[in-house]
C-alpha cells in the first residue's frame, strides 16, 4: 500500500514506520523540518517536507495514497489549541477530500466527545470535520494521558522529592505509553476498516498511589501533595500559555477530579490495552531522572 503519514519521525511514527516498510509498504513521512529528511530517508521511506497547514501541499502529497494518518501538531503554548483545531479540521478535510484519500486514520484524543473535557474537546473540530466526508472511511484513535507528561515532574522531585496534582492520590486515572499506541496506528493502517470508528487505547489505570510506590521499586522515594488548579493556572500562565488554553486545562483537571464521565466511553468499549505498565514505565522514568 501508498501510506503518507504526518508526525515526522515522532515518539509514536518511530516504532511503527520500520514494520511498515519491512513489510513492503511505500511510505511517505510528512515532516516540517528539512533536516530530518535525510535520516527518513534512510529508514527507507520518502520524505516529504512541509507544513501540516499547507494545503496544496498536502494535497500533493496525499495524492495517490491508500491511506494517511493525520494528528496534531505545530501548535503552541500560546497560541489558543481549539481555533488551532478548527483550522486543522478545516485544512485536513479538504485536503483528504481534494486528494481523493478514501482511507484515514486520525490520531485524536480521550476527551474529544466530552464538552466538560477542557482543553482535550478541541479535538472534536478535527473529528466531525473527518466525519462528514461522505465515502472516505475514518478511524480516531483516542489514547488517553501520555505517562510521558509524568516528565514535567522530574523537576519538582529533584527539588524536593514531591509530586504536586491537582488530582487526589486515590483518584484512578487512565495513562499510555506510544509504544501501545503506535501498535494501535500500525493495525489500522494495515487492517481494513469502514465507515467511521473510535478506538481508544490505555496502557494502565493507575493512581497516584500506584505511581508513588513505582517509583520507590526503581529508587525514587517521593511524596504526593494536592494542590489547588488555581496554583496549577498560575504556574501555565508564567510558562507563556494563552488564557485560553489555560482555562482549558484547568477544566480538565477539573473533570480528571471526578473522572466517571470522562472515562465512561471507554470503560464502555472494546478499548485496546497495551503492553506498557506504571511498573514498566517507572523503570524509563528513573533513566530520565538520573540523566538529567
Amino acid at each position: 500500500m501508498k501510506i503518507t503519514l504526518l508526525g515526522s519521525l515522532g515518539n509514536i511514527n518511530q516504532h511503527y514506520i520500520p514494520r511498515l516498510i519491512a513489510e513492503g509498504h511505500e511510505v511517505t513521512v510528512i515532516s516540517s523540518k528539512a533536516d530530518r529528511a535525510a535520516e527518513i530517508e534512510k529508514m527507507g521511506a520518502h520524505a516529504a517536507i512541509g507544513s501540516n497547514r499547507d494545503l496544496e501541499f498536502l494535497i500533493n502529497t496525499f495524492k495517490g495514497s491508500d491511506v494517511v494518518y493525520l494528528m496534531v501538531s505545530g501548535g503552541t503554548p500560546t497560541q489558543d489549541m481549539a481555533k488551532d483545531a478548527q483550522i486543522l479540521g478545516e485544512i485536513y478535510s479538504q485536503a483528504v477530500k481534494i486528494s481523493g484519500v478514501k482511507k484515514v486514520v486520525n490520531l485524536s484524543s480521550v476527551g474529544a466527545d466530552v464538552k466538560e473535557a477542557g482543553i482535550l474537546y478541541s479535538y472534536h473540530f478535527i473529528e466531525e470535520a473527518l466525519n462528514a466526508l461522505e465515502g472516505v472511511n475514518v478511524r480516531h484513535i483516542r489514547p488517553v494521558g501520555f505517562y510521558t507528561n509524568l516528565f514535567s515532574e522530574l523537576a519538582t522531585i529533584k527539588a524536593s522529592q514531591t509530586i504536586f496534582e491537582p488530582v487526589a492520590i486515590d483518584t484512578v486515572r487512565a495513562w499510555v505509553y506510544p509504544t501501545d499506541i503506535a501498535d494501535v496506528v500500525y493495525e489500522s493502517l494495515t487492517q481494513a476498516f469502514t465507515d467511521k470508528s473510535v478506538q481508544y487505547v490505555v496502557s494502565d489505570w493507575v493512581t497516584g498511589d500506584d505511581w508513588i510506590q513505582a517509583l520507590r521499586t526503581v529508587g525514587l522515594e517521593v511524596t504526593y501533595q494536592q494542590v489547588a488548579i488555581e496554583t496549577v493556572e498560575d504556574t501555565m500562565r508564567k510558562s507563556g500559555f494563552s488564557e485560553s488554553n489555560v482555562a482549558g486545562f484547568a477544566q480538565l483537571n477539573r473533570v480528571q477530579q471526578n473522572p466517571e464521565q470522562f472515562y465512561k466511553a471507554i470503560k464502555n468499549s472494546d478499548y485496546h490495552l497495551g503492553e506498557v505498565k506504571v511498573a514498566d514505565f517507572a523503570k524509563i522514568f528513573i533513566k530520565k531522572y538520573q540523566n538529567q
